[in-house]
């Protein structure tokens, strides 16, 4: 017996995780309902949505979170109140999202031995019959019952049977149905399966009288939270060009941004002979990190620059490391994070390398970002030469300070794997984050980075509009969506930042600035941060601080003196610091989010397309204001074009 259960538990496990699918862009959040503070994370939200939602799981009751699972691996879940998400990374890809055997595990918990009560003599008239657990499933009145609800309800998995599906979503049957007092005291006809407990309420309406048992709640007993890798800060960041620190630590601190990425610390500086290191090359790096980390900023340092005793490809600073020097790359690290993550530089986020996905081939030997792609391997496109470094890389940090944080170098995914480029040829460069994954380096980075720019148009948003991301909404949420959805794929859900984007001026036009360049800037400031906020990025860097910037982006001018696009991060910065996200506005034709700050509700919205659109509010404001801050005249319906408008309401909104 106890074997055709162990038989029977192996094989359902093979077949109740989903194939995965397209990740939502943004979390799902019950702000209406009491006491769920908890948001469905984008890894799970879609898996939620299409297996049942509400019936089924119920809503989340923790973010997501760590647990041990049955093999002793740590695994990354969310609680529901039903229920466990959990992600698998070692599985085959179809079965990497799975749910928790809730049923077994209270059983378990509460000390009730399965085998001490005998199995069913053998099928009942009109019921199911298990052989597997010598259980009967059957209905407490006609047409409504176990029975029923086993067999209407299942896992939406394309290919399995109902019954397959059913098998999926519930399991086996573990006990006999017999009286038992529930989590609220009521005594319930009770039948307990692998991964649910159902209870029958004749007393309910006749659609409502099977429940199912509250098991993530009665289990939920020991949180293992994340790390808070916020640590209470906003997701407000910037990136100040090496250096531009002093030039920009007045302004710094006036912007009141959390976050500055600095690019950065080079290898070859310090060891171009191999073997001897030279920390003096990084003198003013040194005077630049004490800046930062004194303004109360957190300093986000990339490290870059292989030397050409080390350089795979030859006069490739750029890019990938030979196998043989690892170890040296290993050895200079740990001695790297020893000497700065304490005082008084503070540096506890490393990031390796910058847009490593572009490919040698087309990168200038020296330039600040790639070059670890290459095009001559269409399938990885150099994704396994950065796997070996992480998996080296990474020990080397941890090792040295446990707290620290290992940052993807972040990616530039210049186009989509999903459409063809120029030519009708593939997106061979989208491949490199896969290609990492399928080598076996997804344990060995803490937090994905991206990138994503925008060149202006008049009156457009151009993120949005980004032609290889229009589909999945734009540069900033196409490629947040792509990402989420590989990660998943391979059983991830990590941490995500955006960590450089800007609005551009397209080759630095004299064009720009008399179409009202510096204004859309501001704007598109408004509409970065509100969509950081809404699709639970860890956090977004504006690229730069320091002016002019690339192609005009910066948040400075050429004098380092606030442009409009300052006032607004700040502005946005003030609003927002504290916010959570709320909800999506579903008007036809409007992009924007509602979020609960300690003060008061607050709304950004804009039209998504540019055509003038109305927008009636939902409560009385208490002030509107454009993306500066400038306040603009109260009034319960706005017309509203691509230019986002900040409505804080009255603090008792609902």
């Amino acid at each position: 017996m106890q074997l055709i259960i162990l038989l029977s538990v192996i094989m359902s496990l093979l077949a109740w995780a989903s194939p995965v699918t397209a990740q939502s862009a943004t979390p799902i959040c019950f702000p209406d309902v009491p006491l769920i503070d908890n948001c469905l994370h984008p890894s799970f939200a879609t898996y939620w949505r299409d297996n049942g939602g509400l019936p089924v799981f119920g809503y989340p009751i923790s973010p997501l979170e760590q647990f041990v699972g049955d093999e002793g691996r740590t695994l990354t879940v969310q609680w529901t109140e039903r229920n466990r998400l959990e992600l698998h990374p070692a599985n085959p890809p179809a079965y990497r999202i799975q749910i928790g055997r809730m049923g077994a595990e209270a059983l378990a918990r509460a000390g009730r031995d399965l085998f001490a009560d005998p199995p069913d003599p053998g099928p009942q008239p009109g019921c199911l019959w298990f052989p597997e657990t010598g259980h009967n499933v059957c209905d407490q009145e006609p047409g409504n019952g176990f029975r029923t609800y086993w067999q209407n309800n299942g896992l939406r998995i394309p290919g399995l049977s109902r019954y397959a599906q059913s098998l999926a979503l519930f399991g086996y049957p573990l006990t006999a149905p017999q009286m038992e007092r529930n989590a609220n005291g009521d005594l319930v006809l009770t039948q307990w399966f692998e991964r649910a407990r159902f209870e029958w309420h004749p007393q309910n309406p006749a659609h409502s009288r099977v429940l199912l048992g509250l098991l993530g709640r009665e289990l939920y007993t020991s949180p293992q939270p994340l790390p808070d890798l916020r640590a209470g800060r906003s997701v407000f960041g910037v990136e100040i060009n090496r250096g531009m620190v002093a030039a920009t630590a007045t302004q710094l601190a006036e912007l009141g941004a959390d976050w500055v990425r600095y690019n950065g610390i080079r290898w070859d500086e310090v060891e171009p002979n191999r073997g001897v290191r030279n920390w003096a090359a990084l003198q003013e790096v040194e005077t630049e990190l004490r800046l930062i980390s004194a303004s109360g900023a957190v300093p986000m340092v990339i490290v870059r620059g292989t030397p050409t005793w080390a350089q795979a490809q030859s006069r490739s600073a750029c890019g990938s490391i030979r196998s043989d020097a690892l170890p040296e790359f290993a050895v200079f690290l740990t001695e790297l994070v020893t000497r700065y993550s304490r005082p008084p530089y503070n540096v506890k986020f490393w990031e390796l390398g910058n847009e490593p996905d572009a490919p040698f081939q087309l990168v200038g030997s020296d330039a600040p970002f790639g070059c670890w792609g290459d095009e001559s391997d269409p399938d990885n496109y150099g994704g396994a030469a950065y796997a070996a470094m992480l998996k080296v890389a990474y020990p080397a940090i941890k090792a040295a300070d446990p707290q620290a944080q290992v940052i993807f170098g972040g990616l530039l995914l210049a186009c989509s794997p999903d459409h063809a480029v120029r030519n009708n040829e593939p997106c061979n460069a989208g491949r490199f984050f896969e290609g990492v994954l399928r080598a076996g380096g997804g344990d060995y980075f803490d937090i994905l980075a991206y990138h994503a720019y925008a060149y202006f148009a008049v009156h457009r948003d151009p993120d949005r509009e980004h032609p290889a991301w229009a589909d999945g909404g734009g540069a900033t949420l196409g490629k947040l969506v792509y990402l989420r959805s590989v990660l998943a794929h391979y059983g991830y859900a990590k941490p995500v930042i955006m960590n450089e984007g800007a609005l551009l001026c397209y080759r630095s036009s004299p064009n720009c600035r008399p179409n009202g360049f510096e204004e859309a800037k501001a704007d598109a400031v408004a509409r970065l941060y509100a969509r950081t906020l809404a699709a639970d990025l860890l956090m977004s860097h504006w690229y730069t601080l320091n002016g002019p910037g690339w192609q005009e982006g910066g948040l400075l001018d050429d004098r380092q003196q606030p442009q409009p696009a300052f006032r607004a991060f700040r502005f946005l910065r003030q609003q927002l610091g504290e916010a959570r996200y709320v909800r999506a506005v579903d008007d036809t034709g409007l992009e924007g989010y509602r979020f609960r700050t300690p003060s008061g509700d607050v709304i950004v919205v804009w039209s998504s397309d540019g055509k003038e659109r109305t927008f009636v509010l939902p409560a009385p404001p208490r002030a509107i204001y454009d993306a500066t801050g400038q306040e603009l005249p109260i009034t319960d319906i706005l017309t509203l074009t691509i230019a986002p408008r900040i409505i804080r309401l009255a603090e008792t909104s609902p």
